[in-house]
């Protein structure tokens, strides 16, 4: 059982869909949610929202689309009234699939070790293909 709870904060339908499909992958996953960025969305809206969805004090980590957008802005301001958040930006479905699966603490080594995963997650699959090729 994973120790920390997951909120995936992004623009539009995007933390949606990273949701399902973390979901598709892994089934019923709980302590996950999303909050998405509506367009009629302020800063402040949207920072209520995501302080809804982090309603008690167990260790957290908010994952975010987009370094420098409005929810890792957002995102990072709710987490200093958060002691045990962790913001991981620019979140792709590997990192959320190894998040939801991880029976760790939240630590920095965790903390480390997803952030590398999100790195190694994006390759060129165009020159990897074409260096196989005969």
């Amino acid at each position: 059982m994973r120790a920390f709870r997951i909120v995936v904060a992004a623009h539009g339908d995007l933390a949606d869909a990273f949701v399902s499909a973390a979901r598709l992958i892994g089934g019923d996953i709980e302590d996950l949610q999303a909050v998405g960025l509506r367009p009629d969305d302020s800063p402040e809206s949207f920072g209520e929202r995501l302080a809804a969805a982090c309603p008690d004090d167990r260790p957290l980590l908010i994952l975010t689309d987009l370094v420098g957008g409005t929810p890792h802005n957002v995102a990072l301001v709710v987490a200093r009234g958060l002691p045990t958040a962790t913001v991981i930006s620019g979140v792709n479905l590997a990192v959320l699939v190894e998040a939801a699966t991880c029976t760790d603490a939240l630590d920095a080594g965790t903390v480390e070790r997803l952030v590398a995963l999100g790195r190694s997650a994006l390759t060129d699959a165009s020159s990897l293909a074409a260096s196989r090729s005969p």
